[in-house]
């Protein structure tokens, strides 16, 4: 038994309580294929279900969902496009932290019926190649507990023993040793191995086309361009401070640096939907959503354990994982990432001297 938790978009009219999923799917299936015949045969509905389906609820919303002309498709209006995008935001704001709490539930569980709970706990922020660690860790029957968190909270809790693996990323070039210097403080005292998960590009998201005609950092107040932030504690948080100092720029210079989101795809979803201009965030996001990208930096994102459990059957599992040529491909097919030195492992001295 193994237990999921999912966002859902539900609608409330006149007693009913009536969950948008399928409806969504059908607008999504739509807005791709251009038409409801093909979007209702993808889905394995009929034409005449499918349209039933979509009529009931323009009935219940009180407004059209979809714009029919013969001989050109159907195209999604305002309010359709705007459901299916807040049902992106939905998943990219929530989804990670749902996945936390099904994980740290199952743990729960497991414990009051008596079922095995040996495994190995990580701490991790959310990225691509971390979640396709995850899924190859699943199909190997690899026990693991996966909480996603920031990474000065995941190297934290490394420390205070909470965990057996936490992740973080550090920049490349100039800004490297600011932020090592912010982990510092928490890997005193123990000898601790990293191994290299991926690199990847982080760099500024922009809507498709650049409307502002931003170039860089220093572009953001100058444009008023409306900012989309990452929490205080992350690596990308950190990384922006960081780029704003450098920059010379005062934050409070800068909309909407308080609109918090908690996942790079959380970022571009919120771009994307209209409601931000401008946010700091990987490549891949930027592709997802249909984001234009404007690359600022390359940082390695890497896992870190102490030495001790270099040796332990589920660490050792999961960097066999890392160094094989599956995962290499998965990572490699990543926009923006590179699996160069993906499995690499070294003691933390070695891989960051300055932490040694």
């Amino acid at each position: 038994m193994r237990i999921s938790i999912a966002p859902q978009l539900r609608f409330r009219h006149d007693g009913s309580d009536v969950p948008l999923d399928k409806l969504i799917s059908l607008l999504a299936h739509v807005d791709t294929l251009g038409n409801l015949q093909a979007a209702s045969h993808a889905l394995n509905l009929s034409y005449r279900g499918a349209w039933g389906h979509v009529k009931e609820a323009e009935t219940a919303l009180g407004a059209p969902l979809l714009t029919m002309a013969r001989g050109r498709g159907a195209v999604l209006t305002p309010l359709a496009r705007r459901l299916l995008w807040g049902q992106k935001r939905l998943q990219a704001r929530l989804g990670p932290l749902l996945e936390t709490m099904a994980s740290e539930l199952q743990t729960e569980l497991d414990d009051l019926l008596g079922e095995d709970n040996d495994q190995l706990r990580i701490f991790a922020s959310h990225g691509l190649a971390v979640a396709a660690l995850v899924d190859f860790a699943a199909k190997a029957e690899l026990p693991l507990e996966v909480s996603y968190r920031g990474s000065i909270e995941a190297v934290s809790a490394l420390a205070k023993q909470e965990c057996e693996m936490a992740s973080f990323h550090v920049p490349e070039g100039a800004l490297a040793e600011p932020v090592l210097a912010q982990y510092a403080p928490l890997l005193k005292g123990k000898a601790y191995r990293v191994a290299d998960v991926a690199s990847r590009r982080l760099g500024l998201l922009v809507a498709r086309g650049n409307p502002l005609h931003i170039q860089s950092i220093s572009d953001l107040p100058r444009v008023g361009a409306r900012f989309a932030n990452r929490e205080r504690g992350s690596g990308t948080r950190m990384i922006f401070d960081l780029l704003l100092q450098q920059a010379r720029l005062d934050p409070e210079t800068i909309h909407g640096t308080e609109n918090i989101e908690l996942t790079h795809a959380a970022v571009a979803a919120y771009i994307a939907s209209g409601r931000a201009d401008a946010g700091l965030a990987i490549e891949a996001a930027a592709t997802q959503f249909g984001l234009d990208f404007l690359p600022i930096l390359t940082e390695r994102y890497c896992l870190i354990f102490p030495d001790e459990a270099a040796d332990h059957r589920y660490v050792r599992a999961l960097l066999d994982i890392l160094q094989s040529a599956p995962y290499k491909q998965v990572v490699h097919d990543i926009p923006g990432y590179a699996e160069a030195h993906t499995g690499r492992v070294a003691a933390l001295s070695e891989a960051f001297p300055s932490l040694g």
